[in-house]
C-alpha cells in the first residue's frame, strides 16, 4: 500500500513538473491581457443596424411600413468594440405567435446580438409597430398574352391554357382588384398549325403570391 502511494506520488510531482515553464508563459500572458482589456477606458461607438422580422406567422402578412433601421450606441473596451462586425449586427424580432392586428413590439439589449464584454447603452427608436393582416386563398383564371401583329392573331382559331386557374394566396383587399391572372407575353414564329409553351403568370399585386408552380402550358391553334 505504502509503495503505491509513492508512485502517486511521483506520478503527481512528474505531471506538475512537466512544460513548467510554459505553462507559466501561459499564465503570463493570459494575466497581462486581462490587465490589458481591464485597464482600458471603456469607449461608445453609434451605427445603424438592419432589422430583422422573423418568424411571421403562415397564412399571414405585414400590412404597414416597418422601419429598416435603428440606431444603436454600444458601450465597451475599445479593443472589443472595434472588432464588433457591423455587418453582422441586427436588431431581431420575432414574430412567433402574433395575432392579427397592430403590436408594439419593445426593442431591448436583447434584441442586439454583441460580443461578451460589450453592451448596448442606446436603441432609437426603442420599438417597433408591426401590423398583421390573415391572407386568403382563391383560384382564379388564366389567360394568355400573345404577341403579333393583327394578321397573326386574325388566324388564332383557339387559346388553351393547362392548367386554366391558378390558386392565390393574397389579401382581401387585393383580390378586389385581382380578378384574373395573365401569362408572359409569347410570340409564335409563324401563323399557322399548333404553337405551344410554357409560360410564367405574372403577378405584381401587394402581397399577393401564387401558391405552387407559376407556370402553365399554353396552346395556341391556327385556322388552317
Amino acid at each position: 500500500m505504502r509503495a503505491r502511494l509513492s508512485e502517486i506520488l511521483e506520478f503527481a510531482r512528474g505531471a506538475f513538473g512537466r512544460n513548467l515553464g510554459l505553462k507559466g508563459l501561459a499564465l503570463a500572458i493570459s494575466v497581462a491581457l486581462w490587465w490589458f482589456v481591464a485597464g482600458e477606458s471603456n469607449v461608445q461607438y453609434g451605427f445603424s443596424v438592419p432589422i430583422e422580422l422573423r418568424n411571421v406567422p403562415a397564412g399571414m402578412a405585414i400590412t404597414n411600413k416597418v422601419e429598416r433601421l435603428v440606431d444603436v450606441r454600444l458601450t465597451g473596451p475599445s479593443t472589443l468594440v472595434a472588432t464588433v462586425p457591423r455587418n453582422e449586427v441586427t436588431a431581431v424580432v420575432d414574430l412567433s405567435g402574433a395575432r392579427p392586428g397592430r403590436t408594439v413590439y419593445p426593442l431591448t439589449e436583447q434584441s442586439i446580438k454583441v460580443p461578451i464584454g460589450v453592451r448596448v447603452l442606446r436603441i432609437h427608436p426603442d420599438s417597433l409597430e408591426v401590423a398583421l393582416a390573415r391572407l386568403e386563398r382563391r383560384r382564379l383564371p388564366v389567360s394568355a398574352r400573345i404577341a403579333g401583329d393583327s394578321r397573326l392573331k386574325s388566324r388564332i382559331a383557339r387559346v388553351t391554357v393547362d392548367p386554366p386557374e391558378l390558386e392565390v394566396e393574397a389579401l382581401p383587399a387585393d383580390f378586389s382588384r385581382l380578378e384574373s391572372l395573365s401569362t408572359e407575353e409569347l410570340s409564335p414564329e409563324k401563323p399557322e398549325g399548333v404553337f405551344s409553351a410554357r409560360a410564367r403568370v405574372d403577378l405584381a399585386e401587394g402581397h399577393a403570391k401564387i401558391v405552387g408552380n407559376s407556370t402553365v402550358r399554353v396552346t395556341v391553334q391556327f385556322r388552317p
